[in-house]
């Protein structure tokens, strides 16, 4: 097939549909082998993400032109018909001739006798005078459930947005699901070993004029409002820069202030933008030991480090549940990071596939587990340490009832701590005074969601 970019967000959305493979992945060698231009990879990358995250309200919208149900219709053509209809419905600047144009040839290279029903199907879709948003509104007013209607509405699973519903009530709910469907911006944190904000705010007005802000979240953190090819970026490869959601650069400052030589474990380490973070606030003259199962991720992270100029990380890759079997991690760390697995639900802008692959089942598989970290953290962390427990989730379940029940376990001594002193200002008021740490929801400062909570073991 000839490498266009809908030829090449087809054939990832097809490896992702029908061969279960993970977006973030597949998208990315599809590119690497597409010889597409920066401006095209865009273009494919919006189709594959915003067809996947829009995959329900799609099929809505798909069945008001359709003379069969979608489950009839050949998994190839399905995929056509979806990604060309985000085209026409959601992105403003695509010109509908040229997507019907290529529907039609991608219909004709892989399915012939169905390309007079992909371009009835979308001319039909093209001329109808409502816009998308219209059109989904009318359908999700023919259904009963709130859940449902926004399931419909907004694109998510409907268990999923009842879950929300449950914690968040209505209406914040709906502002939380509007938010993760927004694209995201990028945003770095400053190597402070390295560079000031200031300084690099004042340089990034020259090669980004308007287009780079202080985060509203982190003093560390910038805000970039457009995009760039960060790898080949001098910021990033001279280590001024690392990238970071600005709701992830809370997480290690959570320590407070950690004294000279302190020894910190981080039990879940990969990819390592929180470990690089705790090592810089130690200004690397501390010992951070990162922990991960995957031996690879670690090789990204000692990778990552070297860049940022940070001497103070090694590596161990092992099962963190395992490190209370050896003595010589008991009662070892001064401070100790959980950045639990997760069902993930607070990174959707980012990793929106993963609303279709999670499962009610998940969450409670994904507590026993965070469980288990959570109680090993306990055991490996010294009298009066400090264990940070974080996700990057919005369920009290991998949360709230995580910390609660071990902090509950009197054999493993933990006081669950008020996190509002080690908080920016901007979000202190978001966590709740006697509260169990901090939810930060994306619709509040445009982030990715993530829950902290801070805990301190008796002397």
């Amino acid at each position: 097939m000839t490498s266009s970019p809908r030829h090449v967000a087809y054939r990832a959305l097809t490896a992702v549909e029908q061969g279960g493979a993970f977006t973030n992945l597949v998208l990315q060698k599809a590119l690497q082998q597409s010889g597409l231009d920066p401006r095209n990879k865009a273009l494919a990358t919006e189709i594959v993400y915003g067809t996947i995250q829009r995959k329900r309200s799609l099929d809505a919208l798909l069945t008001l032109y359709l003379r069969r149900p979608l489950a009839e219709l050949d998994p190839q053509i399905l995929t056509i018909l979806r990604m060309t209809a985000y085209q026409l419905g959601f992105l403003d600047r695509i010109p509908a001739y040229a997507a019907i144009h290529d529907a039609v040839e991608l219909t004709k290279q892989v399915q012939p006798r169905a390309a007079g029903l992909v371009n009835g199907v979308l001319r039909s879709f093209d001329r109808d005078p409502k816009s998308a948003e219209q059109r989904l509104e009318a359908l999700a007013q023919k259904l009963t459930g709130f859940a449902d209607r926004m399931g419909v509405q907004h694109s998510y699973p409907t268990w999923l947005v009842q879950a929300l519903a449950d914690v968040y009530g209505q209406a914040r709910t709906v502002n939380i699901l509007e938010a993760c469907n927004r694209r995201a911006h990028l945003s770095v944190r400053v190597n402070t070993l390295k560079e000031n904000r200031e300084h690099l705010l004042d340089t990034l007005a020259n090669e980004f004029p308007g287009g780079a802000e202080a985060s509203p979240v982190s003093p560390v953190g910038i805000r970039l409002n457009r995009g760039l090819d960060v790898e080949q970026w001098p910021l990033y490869q001279t280590g001024a820069v690392s990238v970071q959601d600005e709701g992830a650069m809370l997480i290690a400052p959570l320590f407070g202030t950690l004294a000279p030589g302190a020894k910190v474990l981080d039990m879940c380490a990969a990819p390592g933008s929180k470990t690089t973070h705790i090592a810089q606030m130690q200004r690397d003259m501390g010992q951070v030991v990162a922990v991960d199962i995957h031996e690879h991720k670690l090789r990204l992270l000692e990778k990552a480090a070297k860049r940022l100029g940070l001497g103070s990380i090694s590596t161990l890759a092992m099962d963190a549940r395992d490190l209370d079997d050896d003595p010589k991690h008991l009662a070892s760390y001064d401070a100790v990071l959980l950045d639990a697995p997760c069902t993930g639900f607070g990174v959707l802008r980012h990793r929106p596939d993963i609303r279709w692959r999670r499962t009610p089942s998940d969450v409670a598989s994904l507590q026993d587990l965070q469980v288990e970290l959570l109680r090993t953290a306990a055991r490996v962390v010294r009298p009066l340490g400090t264990i940070v427990y974080s996700t990057c989730t919005l369920l009290p379940e991998e949360n709230e009832q995580v910390v609660q029940t071990v902090a509950a376990d009197e054999n493993l001594q933990l006081v669950v701590e008020d996190i509002r002193p080690y908080l920016p200002e901007a979000v202190r008021s978001y966590a709740l005074e006697g509260g169990i740490g901090l939810t930060l929801t994306p619709e509040l400062f445009q982030t990715d969601g993530f829950y902290m909570a801070r805990l301190r073991k008796k002397g």
